[in-house]
């Protein structure tokens, strides 16, 4: 027995529901975007919000530490590398005879003092570096990594400002460093924790 023609059972013909009829206006689609948005928990878009101003200011806080500190680096390693160490324990009231014998020792640690200290430098420079792409992409974790090390090194160096002098003709650079990284820090540490930075970075940790 033939099927009727339009009859719902038979799929092959251009009478099934599933088709569109001929001559008919084509079918329609959704629209899309011509760029990726982000979805929330609800599975709603949002575009993720731009950056405020202050962004940049944190951004050129970061670098001014990190030069700040890689300068201090520079400079330290140089001292170790010329100082007079039997001359500096004697600055610190040890007597002559003692501190020949200990800056003898200290001599003899030169070399490995030195490369722990490149070492050290090197790591510090490249967690700042990495610390500032990932804020430049709105990371809430390298905000936080930025001020863990901004407290850390500002104590660090507050606590070595006073020893500075030890150091002699180089001491007046030490510590100008020293007080200019502080103050640096401490304004990082104020812009990371205004208002419009911290929230758009807790915002950005929900968009991407």
């Amino acid at each position: 027995m033939n099927t009727p023609a339009g009859n719902p059972s038979n799929p092959g013909h251009p009478g099934h529901p599933d088709e569109p009829a001929r001559g008919g206006p084509p079918p329609r689609y959704a629209p899309t975007g011509g760029h990726n948005r982000a979805r929330d928990g609800h599975g709603q878009n949002h575009d993720p919000a731009p950056a405020p101003p202050q962004l940049k200011r944190l951004l050129g806080l970061t670098v001014a530490s990190g030069a700040l500190y890689a300068a201090l680096g520079v400079v330290v390693t140089v001292i170790y590398s010329t100082m007079d160490f039997a001359a500096m324990y004697q600055r610190m009231g040890m007597p002559a005879e003692d501190a020949g014998q200990i800056g003898a020792m200290v001599e003899q640690m030169r070399g490995i003092s030195i490369a722990s200290g490149v070492i050290g430098l090197v790591v510090l420079v490249g967690l700042y570096v990495m610390e500032y792409v990932f804020l430049a992409k709105g990371a809430n974790w390298a905000r936080i990594l930025g001020i863990v090390l901004a407290i850390l090194s500002a104590l660090g160096f507050l606590g070595n400002l006073f020893g500075f002098w030890l150091y002699g003709q180089w001491a007046i650079v030490l510590i100008a460093i020293g007080i200019a990284f502080i103050a640096v820090n401490i304004a990082w540490l104020v812009t990371a924790f205004r208002a419009p930075l911290r929230n758009w970075f807790t915002a950005q940790r929900y968009t991407r």
